[in-house]
Parts: structure tokens; C-alpha cells; sequence
């Protein structure tokens, strides 16, 4: 009577070893190029942090384009453009395949090009705002010939992924995943259209450019970087630890409510500025409300995992994936205080804006993302990881840096709110403001310092899992639960499927 019950098991691991080499050549060469990003944006991050404490740092005369009002935005560039939507779109497929059943049956090829299209945009356009032809619209600030490329390169990969959805008749489990997927896929072109033909297309728009712009960050932020990680941390959370979701109401409640609402929010970054009082207001508004589906998925998160913490401690995939979904409540925390007038005001234009995109795209998004690409990655290379240690490594070093980062981010726009609304200082100089918020520089430097460190490793370590060179075994590479180096522990771990 067991035979049928193991040839559908035989048949299942064939179907989804078939997906898996399908989509193999596409997600593995978005990997690898989003980590060289990653590991490029975090070098540039501790250079513009440095800077900031030590000006005459790299101030030679040839390295007169390594100036922090040049370095920090193509830090930035390189983490939204180089590692975070090209890593998204590889977990993207990845999972909008498994959940569908589907194979990617045409279009390889094309991928490949669009994503070598896309690293050379993305190349031209960090030089070019190294070299001084920066817009200097944050997040646009590469040259206006370059968004169209950019968004024709991104439809390449979104496009057979709805294209899966809108196909799939079979999909495994419930499809909450591939909604928040799917969203992604489908807002990202919007936001992405909408504020560069505003822009850069439609003329000098004055304050209301500055309001686009800070829209369009934000929707970035909310309606794609989000989708991202949670539809991750809803595919990955539940396959590790063998529990379904929860509550599928729930789910269903936070993502509707992230699509009623992301869209709304950005303007309130200027309140008391030259825009129309509603428009702040309703920006202030759904960020204040957005505390809503942040808490909802929070919750379901944690009742999905109640009974399996100890997965959490030997799992690399679950650890990265639940500690990128813990970040995502602290995220949400973080917004609601910069979007409320009452606290808004005073952090308005402080470094706590930097914290807050620090804490969603590196926080919660690139945790969910490591977390995914240890799970894919050895399903689609055929080997394990080689080093327990340097996944461990990898994992603190990541948490210990982006804690710092965002604690003293927050911490500092306080004393910068404070100083600058603070009528007794208004008539001194405003390098009092900078030389108070000093210790908190050095620490942001030395916390890019732990960051980087982790990746350079990660790095090494992915691109020897990609050679093939990894460790030959059927046996995952599973986290120690007691203080060894780089044995691998006896205990059970779900099946590879």
C-alpha cells in the first residue's frame, strides 16, 4: 500500500528538480552579481562614513571624485540597484516557480541579457555620479537616459512571473507568496515610470518634484523591497519548519492592507514644507496606519514558529529569513515615528530617515534574502555549503552592524532635531549640529566596518558554492546548537524538496 504514496513522492521530487533547472541559469548569475553589488556598496558605505568623521580621508588630488557628497548616493545606488532588486527578482522567480508548479519554459536567454543590461546601466550610472553627473534626485541619481533601460530590463523577469501566476492550475499550498510576488512585479514598473517621467520628463516641478521623489523612495521601500521579503519569509518560514501558515487570514489581512496603503505614503518627509497640507497628511496618515499589516504579519510569523525556535538555531535559511521578518515590525515602528507630526517634525531631515532605509533594505529585505539564497542555492548547484563558520559568521557580523547602524542612526536624529529646532541654537553655527552628532558617525563607520567584513566572506563563500565547489553530501549544512567550529550537528532537518 506504501508504493503509490512513494511514487507520488518520486514523481514530485522529479517535477520540482525540473523547475529547479529551469530557472538555474537566470538566479544563480543574479545571485552572484548582486553579492559583488552588496559588497561594493558596503566597501562605499564605511568609505562615506569615514568621510564624514575624517574629511581629508582619500583626499588626495587624483581621488577628488571620492567626495561624500558623491560617495553616500552611489552607496545607496549600488545597495537598491546592484544588490536588492536583482537579488529580489532571483528569489522572485525562484519561488514564483516552485509555488506555481511551472517550469520557465522560454525566455533564459533573454534574461541573462537583460541582467547583464542591467549591470552595465547600473555601472554607468554610479560613474556617472561619481564623476559629477549626478541628477541629485535620491534614488534617481543616475542620468536620465538610463531609466528606460532600466525598466525594460526589469520587465524582462517580471513578465514571465506573472505570466506563471496568471498560468498556474495546480500551485502548491496557499499562494500568499506569490501575491506579494506578484504585487511586486506589478508595482514597481508604476512607481518606477510615474516618478521619472515626472521628473525628469515633464520639466522643472519644483516642490512638487521633491514630494514625487520622496513618494517614490518610499513606494520602493513599501511596494517592492517589502512584497520582496515577506512573500520570502511566507515561502521560507513554513517550508523549514514543516507548519503551514498560521492564520491564512491573517496573511490575507496584511497584504491587502500593505496594497491599500504603501501607495500613499512619502510626501510626509516634508510636513510644515510648500506642498498642499493633505498631501503630507495622508502620507503621515498610512505610514501611522501601515502599523497595521506590519503587526498582523509579525504575529503570524511568530505562530508559525511557536514550537519550532529550536530550528531557528541550526537552520541557516530559518535563521536569516526569522530575524529579517523580526526587523520588519522594527522597520514599521521606525516609519510610523518619522510619519507622525508629533515626532515627524523633529526627525524630518536628520540621519534617522538613513536608519530607517538601513533597517528595511539591509534589516529586514537583505536578511530574508540571505535566508532564501541559503535554501535555493545548494537545490540549484547540487552541492552544500562548505563552512559552517563562516555562515555563523556571516549571520552576527550582519546583525551586530546593521543593530548599531540603526540605533545610532535614530539616536542621532534626535540630537540633530533637537539641535536644529532648538531656538537657543539658532544663531550659532551649524557645525556645532555636525560636531555633536559626531560619535555617532564613528560608530555608524565601525558598524559598515563589521558589515562589510561578513560579505566579503559571503561572497567567497557563494561564489565557491556556484564553481560547484561546495561540500558533497546529502546531509545539509545545518548550524551547530552547542559552540563547535564547522561540524555538522546530528540532528533531523526538513527534506530538500
Amino acid at each position: 500500500m506504501a508504493q503509490p504514496a512513494e511514487n507520488d513522492i518520486d514523481s514530485d521530487s522529479l517535477r520540482r528538480a525540473a523547475i529547479d533547472r529551469s530557472v538555474k541559469g537566470p538566479v544563480l548569475f543574479l545571485f552572484t552579481n548582486a553579492a559583488f553589488w552588496l559588497m561594493a556598496s558596503t566597501i562605499v558605505g564605511l568609505f562615506a562614513a569615514v568621510k564624514q568623521v575624517f574629511p581629508d580621508f582619500l583626499d588626495e588630488n587624483w581621488l577628488w571624485f571620492l567626495q561624500y557628497g558623491r560617495i553616500q548616493p552611489a552607496h545607496l545606488i549600488a545597495l537598491v540597484y546592484g544588490w536588492g532588486i536583482p537579488v529580489g527578482l532571483g528569489t522572485s522567480l525562484w519561488i514564483m516557480a516552485r509555488r506555481t508548479g511551472q517550469e520557465l519554459k522560454t525566455g533564459r536567454s533573454l534574461m541573462l541579457v537583460a541582467a547583464i543590461f542591467w549591470n552595465i546601466a547600473v555601472t554607468a550610472g554610479i560613474l556617472a555620479v561619481l564623476f559629477g553627473g549626478s541628477t541629485s534626485v535620491e534614488w534617481l541619481e543616475f542620468p536620465k537616459f538610463l531609466w528606460p533601460v532600466l525598466l525594460i530590463c526589469f520587465l524582462v523577469f517580471a513578465w514571465p512571473m506573472v505570466s506563471m501566476f496568471a498560468r498556474a492550475r495546480h500551485p502548491e499550498g496557499f499562494m500568499i507568496s506569490a501575491w506579494y510576488i506578484l504585487g511586486a512585479c506589478i508595482w514597481f514598473p508604476w512607481l518606477f515610470t510615474t516618478a521619472n517621467v515626472c521628473i525628469h520628463c515633464i520639466g522643472d516641478l519644483g516642490a512638487i518634484g521633491a514630494g514625487i521623489n520622496a513618494w517614490y523612495v518610499n513606494g520602493v521601500i513599501l511596494l517592492f523591497f517589502v512584497p520582496v521579503g515577506v512573500g520570502s519569509a511566507y515561502y521560507f518560514i513554513p517550508k523549514v519548519t514543516g507548519q503551514p501558515i498560521a492564520s491564512q487570514q491573517l496573511a490575507k489581512i496584511g497584504f491587502w492592507l500593505l496594497a491599500a496603503l504603501g501607495g500613499w505614503s512619502g510626501m510626509q518627509r516634508f510636513m510644515g514644507g510648500p506642498l498642499p497640507a493633505w498631501m503630507p497628511a495622508f502620507g503621515a496618515m498610512a505610514g501611522v496606519l501601515l502599523l497595521i499589516p506590519v503587526g498582523v504579519v509579525g504575529w503570524n510569523h511568530h505562530l508559525t514558529t511557536l514550537g519550532k525556535h529550536k530550528l531557528v538555531q541550526t537552520s541557516p535559511s530559518l535563521r536569516f529569513s526569522f530575524f529579517g521578518a523580526l526587523f520588519y515590525p522594527v522597520s514599521g515602528l521606525i516609519y510610523a515615528l518619522l510619519s507622525a507630526f508629533w515626532t515627524g517634525a523633529n526627525l524630518q531631515f536628520t540621519l534617522a530617515w538613513y536608519g530607517f532605509q538601513v533597517v528595511s533594505l539591509y534589516g529586514f529585505f537583505s536578511m530574508c534574502m540571505f535566508g532564501a539564497i541559503y535554501y535555493i542555492v545548494p537545490r540549484l548547484v547540487g552541492c552544500e555549503w562548505l563552512s559552517v563558520r563562516l555562515i555563523r559568521n556571516h549571520f552576527w557580523f550582519s546583525v551586530y552592524g546593521i543593530g548599531a547602524i540603526v540605533v545610532t542612526s535614530i539616536i542621532c536624529g534626535l540630537q540633530q532635531g533637537g539641535d536644529i529646532n532648538d531656538p537657543e541654537k539658532w544663531n550659532l553655527s551649524f557645525s556645532n549640529v555636525v560636531l555633536n552628532i559626531r560619535p555617532y558617525i564613528v560608530a555608524r563607520a565601525v558598524a559598515w566596518g563589521l558589515i562589510t567584513w561578513s560579505n566579503v566572506w559571503f561572497l567567497i563563500h557563494l561564489m565557491l558554492m556556484v564553481a560547484g565547489l561546495g561540500r558533497r553530501s546529502t546531509a545539509p549544512t545545518l548550524l551547530p546548537s552547542h559552540d563547535h567550529d564547522d561540524g555538522l550537528p546530528s540532528i533531523s532537518h526538513p527534506s530538500k524538496a
